[in-house]
């Protein structure tokens, strides 16, 4: 970014070293994907156990539906006479066995379920976790970038490529175009007639602008200058931070016009030196107003002939030639 140059809202101002920022997200997305495969593999394996155990459970059913079978077939012929008791009692022997296996395959299929409803949920989070790292990463990684807030014009470029930028340094100063404002300097007299709303010129480039005083509060600085600040009407075509001519017209006081250099302060009275009959009459004066080198004073009338500059060592009644 230049000084000047003109941006649209979130366009990047400004790219701060990312490395440690890229890195971590490479780091959390790695783990979301290392997160991702451990869900499946345990929903895989959960459901590959749950199939296989419910087959034995089914097999086992099977199995004890044909031992029932068989220990009621047993049962009727040996009272007929057909088999001895130790047929029976094998076939009572293999129904009990099969009520066993059928009892531990169930109980088999009941832990694993409850295994599953662990191992899947406690998986989940897992992988919920490093999603939440990875947006946490992405965002750090956002934040490298300062982008425009707003379309504007770049005022101020207050860092240079390779500087440390600690938090909260202002590295850029974007303004927008139809917020320009002029600021003026002018003397403390002036800036009484300069209220907020009075307008005046403002002169750049062979042009002239409409300025508006929005802010006449301030107070005089070393340079004994008063701030004041103005919209332009049409500031979007001037440069931001060009120096433009002010010029405008402020009733500062009532009273006689006279150059600053005849006023003499003496004894802590403002006083000038009128010619009158060929001698010099010191009058009493005081000051309604001054800008530049003028001065506006009362106690004078209309006529009186002042003199300017005061020769060194002028005295009242002195003799004076008008010329």
């Amino acid at each position: 970014m230049s000084q000047g140059q003109a941006v649209a809202k979130g366009d990047v101002l400004v790219k701060l070293d990312d490395t440690a920022q890229q890195q971590a997200l490479d780091n959390a997305r790695l783990q979301q994907r290392q997160a991702q495969i451990s869900l499946d593999q345990t929903r895989q394996s959960t459901s590959q156990g749950t199939g296989a155990l419910q087959a034995s459970v089914t097999s086992a059913q099977a199995a004890l539906a044909q031992a029932e079978q068989n220990a009621q077939s047993a049962e009727k012929l040996y009272g007929l006479g057909g088999i001895s008791l130790a047929d029976v009692q094998a076939a009572r022997s293999q129904l009990a066995q099969a009520q066993a296996q059928l009892a531990q395959a169930r109980n088999t299929l009941e832990q694993n379920g409850r295994s599953a409803g662990n191992s899947v949920p406690l998986a989940q989070v897992q992988l919920d976790t490093a999603r939440t790292a990875v947006r946490q990463a992405e965002q750090n990684l956002s934040r490298t970038a300062v982008r425009a807030p707003f379309a504007g014009t770049v005022a101020d470029v207050l860092t240079e490529v390779g500087e440390f930028a600690g938090q909260g340094t202002p590295v850029i100063r974007l303004v927008d175009p139809g917020s320009v404002r002029a600021r003026v300097g002018v003397p403390t007299a002036d800036a009484a007639a300069l209220t907020e709303g009075v307008k005046f010129n403002l002169s750049y480039g062979g042009k002239s602008y409409v300025a508006t005083v929005v802010d006449s509060s301030g107070i005089a600085g070393k340079d004994r200058l008063v701030p004041i600040t103005a919209t332009i009407e049409g500031g979007n075509a001037l440069p931001v931070g060009a120096a433009a001519r002010a010029s405008y017209r402020a009733t500062l006081g009532s009273g006689l016009l006279i150059p600053a250099s005849a006023l003499q302060v003496e004894g802590g009275e403002n006083a000038v030196y009128v010619a009158r009959s060929g001698k010099a009459e010191r009058e009493v004066v005081q000051v309604v107003a001054e800008s530049g080198n003028r001065v506006v004073v009362s106690g004078l009338q209309d006529g009186d002939a002042v003199i300017s500059p005061l020769p060194a060592g002028v005295q009242d009644g002195a003799k004076v030639v008008v010329k």
